[in-house]
């Protein structure tokens, strides 16, 4: 460990660290555009320039280690005199389009330009241009703006060192030199818009998100990708019910500051139709619109005696779903649980440290069969539900299979069929007996546990839409319902419910609610 001062602040910190990380724990900025903590050191932008006493000039703090004993100054006249030369001439040829900028209210461009921007300039009005890319598809999900580019080289480092595809590199010299992708070989790898995160400008932009919205406009709520098992955490950014975008959360262990694309843009499944109320199918056979009183008293009048009750899980349930829907149908009713996950990818996610691979379409398989256990619903599927009284499904899309045909009509063999459903237009909504309004995993509390072993928490970003409820609610009604004295159905708060998951499940007791 080394001792430092950083503008008056001693701290301590790891020797061999840069200036840069080394002052974050002194709580001070060191404004930078080139760097990025899972990307190499190139010295590019000469924007975290500091002063190191002893030194005859400048230094870069992202090249810069730590030694025992530095006094450091980040914020001085000197440094500040080097920044605003530097700030100059960066904005010599940047173009003055922030009003239409998609990286606006987010761009450290931007921001430093308010400390370190000049009104006027030197090198007049007249700016260097690239005519024909400012508004380039260089890949399915990338748009380049080649005029707001800095050449921090972000994202020429992140396609060589961290999906090794390599697609983006300089071209030409001098003042045209240009980030472009190589001819035949567009930005096409399975994380490409990881670099629409690390642009420090609008340089690089995702197409979903293009004009939908300033980002000043949005709330942001942190949670878990539901795309695959490997859990990397995202903020997810939304306003009034709607998902706009998902962005990468930092999470060494799990993502690092990476997201597939796969995962970035599954938040496109909730654009459709959604189930806003119960369905009741009538004497007559006509599934139509219900109250929850008339859903919940069909639901009991029919598990009231039945004989054969089957569950249908789902790997998007959370944990404390999956823990109340036990309690409720293996517990109260002897019902028989399986849950089943599609395979996917693989899809590969890079950790600080190590790769990860993904190969299963749901988020919390290994979380919802440790609380309920891995019973086997094939027979169900390829089979038939003859014979069984009440099947009930906890998620239509449970399966890619769900919308096969052949496998709805071994389905609805069963006697009695209670599905959840979200989306409105899932075949299995249709022929279902009884439909719950079900919640996407945005309008939900919980913890997924991921293929580490590693539970981690979802938070609610807006509530579920129309009558819709969480699952975790869906069963607490059930179960009030049908045993209106049981302490386990008096609450549906998924904190109250994860306490007593830890009570029962001792490799939880570690974990933070």
């Amino acid at each position: 460990m080394a001792k430092v001062t950083i503008d008056g602040i001693e701290v301590e910190v790891q020797d061999g660290m840069n200036v840069i990380e080394a002052a974050k724990a002194a709580d001070v900025h060191v404004p930078h555009f080139c760097y990025h903590p899972s990307l190499s050191i190139v010295g590019q932008c000469r924007m975290c320039l500091v002063e190191v006493e002893g030194m005859p000039k400048l230094q870069a703090g992202c090249a810069t280690p730590i030694r025992d004993g530095m006094k450091i100054h980040v914020w001085n006249e000197k440094v500040d005199k080097a920044r605003k030369g530097q700030m100059e001439f960066l904005l010599i040829n940047h173009p003055l389009d922030c009003p239409i900028c998609d990286k606006a209210g987010e761009c450290p461009l931007q921001d430093y330009s308010f400390n370190y921007g000049s009104v006027t300039s030197r090198y007049g009005e007249f700016k260097r241009t690239y005519p024909g890319m400012d508004r380039t598809a260089i890949g399915p999900h990338v748009i380049q703006n080649m005029n707001r580019c800095i050449h921090c080289t972000r994202c020429i480092r992140f396609t060589a060192e961290i999906t090794g595809t390599s697609e983006l590199a300089f071209f030409k010299r001098g003042a045209a030199t240009e980030v472009g992708v190589f001819p035949g070989t567009p930005l096409d790898n399975w994380m490409s818009a990881c670099v629409t995160d690390i642009c420090p400008t609008g340089a690089l932009t995702p197409r979903e998100f293009r004009f939908e919205s300033r980002v000043w406009n949005l709330d942001s709520t942190e949670s878990i990708c539901n795309g695959c098992d490997v859990g990397c955490n995202l903020f997810i950014g939304h306003r009034t019910g709607q998902i706009f975008r998902y962005r990468p959360r930092v999470n060494p262990e799990v993502n690092d500051h990476w997201l597939c694309d796969y995962g970035r843009f599954s938040y496109e499944r909730y654009e459709t139709d959604r189930v806003v109320v119960p369905k009741v199918r009538n004497e007559d056979d006509y599934l139509g619109i219900a109250t929850w009183e008339e859903a919940l008293d069909s639901i009991a009048q029919h598990v009231r005696g039945a004989a054969n009750v089957a569950v249908i899980a789902s790997a998007q349930m959370t944990n404390e779903e999956a823990w109340l829907a036990k309690t409720l149908f293996a517990g109260k009713l002897n019902a028989k649980l399986g849950v089943m996950v599609d395979p996917i990818g693989p899809i590969k996610m890079k950790s600080r440290t190590d790769w990860i691979v993904g190969d299963q379409a749901g988020p919390n398989f290994r979380g919802v069969k440790a609380v309920i256990g891995d019973a086997s619903i094939d027979e169900l599927l390829t089979n038939g539900a003859n014979g069984v009284d009440v099947l009930y499904i906890c998620d239509a899309q449970f399966s890619d299979r769900a919308s096969d045909p052949a496998v709805i009509a071994n389905l609805r063999q069963a006697k009695f069929l209670i599905v959840h459903s979200w989306d409105a237009n899932h075949p299995l909504t249709e022929v279902a007996d009884v439909v719950i309004p079900g919640a996407i995993h945005a309008e939900k509390d919980g913890t997924y546990t991921n293929l580490q072993g590693r539970v981690q928490r979802i938070h609610q970003a807006f509530p579920p839409k129309g009558q819709a409820v969480t699952d975790l609610e869906a069963f607490r009604r059930i179960g009030a319902r049908l045993f209106p004295n049981d302490e386990a159905f008096r609450s549906a708060d998924a904190y109250d419910v994860f306490a007593a998951i830890r009570e029962e499940m001792p490799q939880l007791a570690e974990v933070s609610a």
